[in-house]
């Protein structure tokens, strides 16, 4: 594989972090609503730590 391909395999593999943390920050603007905010986060830190152990396994 060559470096742009494994840069673009882990930039994809990060995007859905970060669009869950936008969503968490966006999320009270539009209501009260805790879960709306906890759900993403807590999706976001799920997603971070299985980005970041399938990267010590290599």
């Amino acid at each position: 594989m060559t470096v742009v391909e494994n840069k673009n395999k882990e930039a994809l593999r990060w995007a859905p972090v970060a669009i869950l943390l936008i969503l968490a920050l966006v999320a009270p603007l539009f209501g009260d609503s805790a879960i709306a905010v906890v759900a993403p986060l807590l999706l976001a830190v799920v997603l971070a730590c299985l980005n970041i152990m399938q990267r010590q396994k290599r």
